[in-house]
Order: structure tokens, then sequence, then C-alpha cells
């Protein structure tokens, strides 16, 4: 079991308040989203929960199968695909995923065909992601963070630029790789919502 607790979480930039008094509880038993319209706060909250940004002011606690996790060391445990982290432009496809299972390793043996099938994109071999579009940029990153083997899944507006037939795809992979993970989709595109069966609501 996977576990986030956060009690009275409020994060303020200067004298603004972002996020205020935020409690609730994460389990791998659900899929779980964060709601709100563009300013409420659920990109500041999906950074928080990634331990990319620090609160201003409550706390949160990581437990995974019993163990306590420390913040310092939670990005071990989790994957993040959002519009606040990229790809390596210069890269190809091939290198993009065999640098990423250097860090990350992959919750299967995925080859370059497998991914090329997986991701539903048949592509030069020697083709630069900066080559590719904005749509194929986040169908890479979501399979990417999908396939890795980490018992938390954070995704950021992961539909953003997704066509009809992506967002379909999209949530296949949440489906089919979900196995009792931590994951949590922030988005106020109810297609997204649909997958989650619990709900935080952020208010501006």
């Amino acid at each position: 079991m996977t576990t986030i607790q956060a009690s009275n979480l409020s994060k303020r930039y200067g004298f603004q308040w972002i996020i205020r008094d935020q409690s609730f509880e994460l389990t791998s038993k659900d899929v779980h989203g964060i709601a709100g319209a563009n300013g409420s706060g659920k990109s500041t909250m999906m950074k928080i929960l990634s331990g990319y940004l620090s609160q201003s002011q409550g706390t949160i606690k990581y437990s995974i199968n019993g163990n306590t996790i420390p913040v310092s060391r939670i990005y071990q445990y989790l994957s993040l695909a959002a519009p606040y982290t990229d790809l390596i432009n210069e890269f190809t496809l091939d290198e993009m995923l065999q640098f990423h299972s250097k860090f990350k390793k992959l919750r299967v043996n995925v080859s370059y065909s497998d991914f090329e099938d997986i991701i539903r994109l048949k592509v030069s071999r020697d083709k630069t992601l900066n080559q590719f579009s904005s749509g194929m940029k986040q169908k890479i990153q979501l399979a990417l963070a999908i396939l890795s083997d980490t018992p938390i899944l954070l995704m950021d507006e992961p539909t953003s630029f997704l066509d009809k037939n992506a967002k379909s795809w999209f949530h296949d992979m949440v489906l089919k790789y979900r196995n009792d993970r931590l994951i949590v989709i922030a988005s106020n595109d109810p297609f997204d919502l649909e997958l989650c069966s619990k709900q935080i609501n952020m208010y501006i």
C-alpha cells in the first residue's frame, strides 16, 4: 500500500496564498483527481506532492508498504509528466528511451520497436525530438512516466495537447498499467477526470 497524507497543506508566494489548508489522504486503492479552474493551484499542488516544491505550512507524509519515505528521497519512487517537465530535444526517440531507462527502471522490458508500438508513432529513428509536434512529445512523456516502475504516478494536465484518439490512448494506458499504483491526475478536463474515483477540488 502506498499513501500520501497531507495535513493543512498551504502555499503562498509573497502575500498571495495559492493553496490554503488542504488536508487529504491519497492511496493506491484509487485514482485521484485534482480538479479546478486555471489559477486554482492544481500545478502548485502537484509540484508539492512530487517534492519539487516545498509547502509554506502544513505537513506531508509519504508511506510505501508501511515505510515512511522522506521528501528528500521521494523522487526515487515517483514518475511525473507535466507541462513544466520536458524531453531532451537533441535526442532521438531511441536515445530518449535509453536515457530515461537509466534513471527510471521500466515496469516491462521495452525495446525501441515495442515503444513505437505503445505510443502508436512510427518515426524516423534518426529524427530528433525537436522535430516532433507538441502532441507527439506529450504522448512520449506520458508513456515514459506510465511505463516507469514507480509506485507513485503524477500527471498534470496530461491530455492538454492530445487529440481525441490520443486521449483514448491515454485512458487505455492508465488502466492497463495502473497495477495498484498511487495515481494522481490534475486537470480541468472532464475526460481526464473520468479516470478518477476520488477527487480533490481546488478553488481560487
